[in-house]
């Protein structure tokens, strides 16, 4: 095995990770303050999931 191939590769998938994560900014702010408003409008937000996704789910519930 190629180690230094190997973190190369590694190393490039995180970075496209990250850039990808990067551009989501603007709509995961949209996100959160339409999320905030309906809060304080009185509304609430449903979170939901099947398996793993429930316990996340769960999570959110709790913050």
């Amino acid at each position: 095995m190629d180690l230094d191939a190997y973190f190369d590769t590694e190393l490039d998938e995180h970075d496209t990770v990250v850039a990808t994560t990067r551009a989501l900014k603007a709509d995961f702010i949209r996100l959160a303050d339409i999320c905030e408003a309906a809060v304080n409008a009185g509304n609430k937000l449903v979170f939901f999931g099947n398996g793993g996704s429930a316990g996340d789910a769960q999570h959110l519930a709790n913050l």
